[in-house]
């Protein structure tokens, strides 16, 4: 009797072995590349089969220059969008024969600014008074997101770490911003703009939904 009950313990030891063995086996880190709404590096560890974490830093900054035709009144926009965050995340694969896959996780939100400038590139008139570019003066709008953080969901195709070398995905989802703070300066006839600063603010605390469309390459580094 006691030589049965050491042998089911041997086995039941022996198993436990085998799946911390193959759980060991299954350990692997790689690396990724985003492009995108959120584009940027990441580094991604995976311990379990249906389970992997992601540690990522993204970067986007896009300049603006250009003429547009407001109210027949030709006006310079100028100004950037300048962000970068530092990202944690969890991907769940709940489909062992598929590479579909539920995200969810917290950003860091290192920048996140936009700012813009608008003022006339010709004359304005106004009843009987003309007025050059100088003396109209120019506009500036700037929507900061600074120092917050932003959970994340989404869901998408691909795997962090892929079975092969090399792998290609893509991910769908949205981050949940912190509420932004809006400035409006002006200057010479338009420095009156800083009145509506508040209206605009809050109009504005609702803009805190920022969309995670991204295409992904990944590689498998072990």
């Amino acid at each position: 009797m006691k030589k049965k009950t050491f042998l089911i313990l041997l086995g039941l030891l022996a198993g436990q072995y085998v799946v911390v063995a193959q759980s060991t086996n299954l350990k692997k880190f790689g690396i990724g590349l985003n492009l995108g709404t959120t584009p940027g590096l990441s580094v991604a560890y995976q311990a379990l089969d249906k389970l992997a974490v992601r540690a990522s830093y993204s970067y986007l900054k896009y300049d603006l220059n250009q003429k547009e035709k407001i109210s027949d009144e030709n006006i310079l926009l100028a100004g950037n969008m300048d962000m970068s965050s530092i990202a944690l995340s969890v991907e769940y694969y709940p489909f062992s024969k598929s590479t579909f896959k539920l995200i969810a996780g917290g950003s860091l939100v290192q920048k996140g600014q936009v700012k813009v400038s608008a003022s006339p590139t010709e004359s304005y008139t106004f009843g009987e008074s003309v007025f050059t570019p100088e003396e109209v003066g120019t506009f500036l709008f700037d929507l900061s997101y600074n120092n917050g953080f932003a959970p994340f969901v989404g869901l998408g195709f691909g795997r962090a770490i892929p079975t092969k070398r090399v792998g290609f995905g893509f991910e769908l989802g949205t981050y949940y911003l912190p509420k932004p703070k809006v400035t409006l300066t002006g200057t010479e006839r338009l420095s009156s703009m800083s009145e509506q600063e508040p209206k605009i603010q809050a109009n504005m605390d609702d803009w805190r939904y920022w969309p995670m469309l991204n295409l992904r390459l990944a590689i498998r580094l072990n």
